[in-house]
């Protein structure tokens, strides 16, 4: 058997059953948070690493508000940081739940973009005018991420760049 044939047949065997069974995409290894979750648990210091490309930081306290502060590697000495703005949670009757970020910039992809996303839990898309909108997901694992917005509804291969599409916790207060 030829090699590209045995990669071929390789993938079919790994990834097809997968696929059928729903371990790939976005929906297997991100979960609603749990019913416990309260608004309290999103605070602390969050960070996405968009490749090489820059950090996006968000601080977020126990008080409503919070601070963005992102660093461009590639446009140097470009520092975007936020005063202290307000955030709220959006809970839906799916178990679903968002963090809103009044006045919070989406970075993710090398630069700012528009107003309209997609959001790839609930397959709708959603308008964020002047503010940032996060998922609050839960990873098989238990840990809480905050996970992005896509910039469209055709974003391919669900397990590639899927880092880059969260905030992690890296500080608990």
């Amino acid at each position: 058997m030829k090699r590209s044939a045995y990669l071929t047949v390789v993938l079919l065997v790994v990834v097809l059953p997968l696929s059928v069974t729903g371990c790939i995409g976005w929906e297997a290894p991100y979960l609603n948070p749990p019913a416990t979750f309260q608004d309290s648990d999103l605070v602390g210091t969050w960070e996405a690493r968009y490749w090489e490309a820059g950090v996006d930081t968000l601080i977020i306290r126990a008080d409503g508000t919070f601070k963005q502060i992102y660093r461009d590697n590639y446009k140097k000495d470009y520092v975007y940081e936020t005063p202290w703005n307000r955030w709220w949670v959006e809970r839906f009757p799916d178990g679903r739940v968002r963090v809103h970020f009044e006045g919070g910039r989406y970075f993710l992809g090398f630069t700012e973009r528009g107003e309209v996303f997609y959001d790839p839990f609930a397959d709708e898309l959603v308008k964020m005018p002047g503010e940032l909108i996060l998922n609050v997901r839960k990873l098989s694992s238990g840990e809480l991420i905050l996970h992005h917005m896509w910039t469209h509804s055709d974003r391919g291969f669900g397990l590639i760049g899927g880092e880059t599409e969260m905030f992690r916790r890296v500080e608990t207060p």
